[in-house]
């Protein structure tokens, strides 16, 4: 435990030094989301004009906010895997760390610790940007940070899919910038008010449940609207994936094991 312990240490002050050192990427990032949302933003006002409800802006905010959150925790174990392979460490980190799986999930917690800080300054621009504030009372605390953690989870094992991709053909880009754009769907549709049966089967996506789950505890700004079976449904819904995820990344950890890929890029 103690060492599992000191490694999630290393990977956090590791994850921190990358980040000042080379501060224009993530700040980049973060710019072109932005600009993104201001697009839409703009955009639906102009459109809409003064029929944009103020409950539809703390839609809009909430949703991109968590699509902001579910690229970080989805690409964390893909992009993490795809460096290694192209600065040529990859088959020294397997070699050292002798079980490479438990380090992509603390590298993942580790990340996602310091993502949650930027996700949240982001939203204080977003709402700052579009004049309506988001009114989060204490007693939604738990429940915000439950459904959070739950959607984070199930999207870091949908992520796993990707990683163990990435062991085979080392490049995925052009894949894994589909999924991320296809990923805001059901972060801002509202997925509930398709016709049956599709849409209980559109909630079974990732993030689309934790998503509809966060705008119904804020946006009515009371903190309710979350039943105890909401919170089941999304655990289930994220240990499918966590578990759909593993099997998947360790079937072709074995299969680049036996090939010999992670040797050479």
């Amino acid at each position: 435990m103690i060492h599992w312990l000191r490694v999630a240490w290393i990977e956090w002050l590791r994850d921190l030094r990358i980040s000042l050192r080379y501060p224009m990427e993530p700040l980049t990032g973060m710019f072109i989301m932005y600009v993104l949302f201001m697009a839409m933003f703009l955009g639906g006002k102009a459109m809409a004009g003064n029929l944009l409800e103020a409950k539809s802006l703390e839609e809009l905010v909430i949703g991109f906010c968590m699509w902001f959150f579910a690229l970080m925790a989805m690409n964390q174990m893909s992009i993490d895997i795809e460096q290694e392979a192209r600065a040529g460490t990859l088959e020294q980190v397997y070699l050292c760390s002798g079980n490479y799986f438990a380090i992509l999930w603390i590298r993942a917690l580790t990340h996602m610790s310091q993502g949650a800080v930027a996700v949240f300054l982001f939203s204080l621009v977003l709402q700052f940007s579009t004049g309506q504030y988001l009114q989060v009372p204490p007693s939604a605390w738990p429940a915000l940070l439950l459904i959070m953690l739950l959607t984070v989870a199930g999207l870091c094992g949908f992520g796993l899919i990707l990683g163990g991709i990435s062991l085979l053909v080392k490049r995925i880009g052009q894949l894994s910038a589909v999924i991320q754009f296809a990923l805001l769907f059901p972060a801002l549709a509202n997925l509930d008010k398709l016709p049956q049966p599709w849409a209980g089967l559109a909630l079974h996506l990732p993030l689309a449940r934790g998503a509809l789950l966060l705008k119904q505890l804020l946006a009515s700004g009371t903190g309710g609207g979350v039943s105890a079976a909401d919170l089941l449904w999304l655990a289930a819904d994220s240990a499918f994936y966590v578990l759909l995820g593993s099997a998947v990344y360790l079937g072709m950890e074995r299969i680049a094991r036996r090939g010999g890929m992670l040797s050479h890029y």
